[in-house]
């Protein structure tokens, strides 16, 4: 573990939590024993828990205190709000994202660090994970096929229409493109990343998975509410980024027609809003994409 010293640190890792009191510990343990040969912070947003995550957060910052910075806030500021206040106070040269039921491995923040070093043309780093099924204690690995990525990682145009081409907590970013300004509405961390990488690229730092992710937790569980904010996002970006019109009207098409098949109440608003953004190629980039389409699902575990 690398002790902060007084100079600025190279990586800030960004936690937010809301009444995990049963995971936040393993995360916060998970992240402070990160062996690296830099500095880090790990700065921890608290959304006014009501169990006892606060006091393990306070617990680690009394014990890492040249580490660990919690916010504690006053009242439920909710979920967006929370992860914009914790990546708003990092000072560091890189940013990492961890979602606070989730953990990471050893080597995470070195080797993300190296990465980014030494490929100045990727703004936005990920890197694979395995997948624990709480309910059943099952853990697989993601499905990703590094040699299915497009050579030099993906570009705006495959983000928007991949929507998430990596676990969230696996993130990490370059400072210099954290995205400042937001449109009211609440967006979710495919905005950040169709943001993000900017002219540059979207990679994944190796084949190695660096970090566990807790499905069926948090947000993704939080029904309907992140769907809403993907089909604001889409009539967003659908304007904004009217050359990438049909990758963004490909992927309300994915989620339209996966909803439909799930018997998701939402396929009425993504079929709306596919036909809003409207665009004849769209059906010709989904099926030219399908096999990485594939791989950013989630493993199937029975009984999960």
């Amino acid at each position: 573990m690398m002790e902060l010293t007084a100079k600025k640190p190279k990586v800030s890792v960004c936690v937010v939590t809301y009444n995990q009191e049963k995971y936040i510990r393993q995360c916060l343990q998970s992240i402070v024993d990160q062996e690296t040969d830099f500095d880090f912070e790990v700065i921890i947003g608290d959304d006014f828990s009501t169990d006892g995550t606060r006091a393990i957060v306070k617990e680690f910052a009394d014990k890492y205190p040249r580490i660990v910075k919690p916010i504690f806030h006053g009242k439920n500021i909710g979920a967006f709000g929370n992860y914009f206040s914790a990546h708003g106070q990092a000072t560091g040269e890189y940013i990492a994202h961890i979602d606070g039921d989730d953990y990471t491995l050893p080597g995470k923040l070195q080797a993300q660090a190296n990465f980014l070093d030494t490929n100045k043309e990727c703004n936005v780093l990920f890197h694979r994970v395995h997948v624990l099924y709480e309910k059943t204690g099952i853990i697989l690995e993601d499905l990703t096929d590094i040699k299915l990525i497009p050579k030099g990682g993906y570009n705006r145009s495959s983000i928007l229409q991949h929507i998430s081409v990596g676990v969230h907590s696996s993130k990490m970013y370059r400072s210099s493109v954290r995205v400042k300004k937001h449109p009211d509405f609440n967006i979710v961390d495919y905005f950040e990343t169709v943001e993000q990488v900017g002219r540059g690229k979207v990679c994944f730092v190796n084949e190695h998975p660096y970090g566990i992710y807790r499905a069926g937790i948090g947000i993704a569980s939080t029904g309907s509410g992140t769907r809403l904010a993907l089909c604001e996002s889409f009539l967003y970006f659908s304007k904004k980024y009217s050359k990438d019109r049909k990758n963004v009207n490909a992927a309300a098409l994915l989620l339209f027609l996966a909803d439909l098949k799930n018997g998701r109440s939402t396929w009425r608003d993504f079929f709306i809003v596919w036909l809003k953004t409207f665009h004849p190629m769209s059906v010709v980039e989904l099926l030219r994409n399908w096999r990485i389409t594939k791989m950013l699902r989630l493993p199937a575990s029975k009984g999960r």
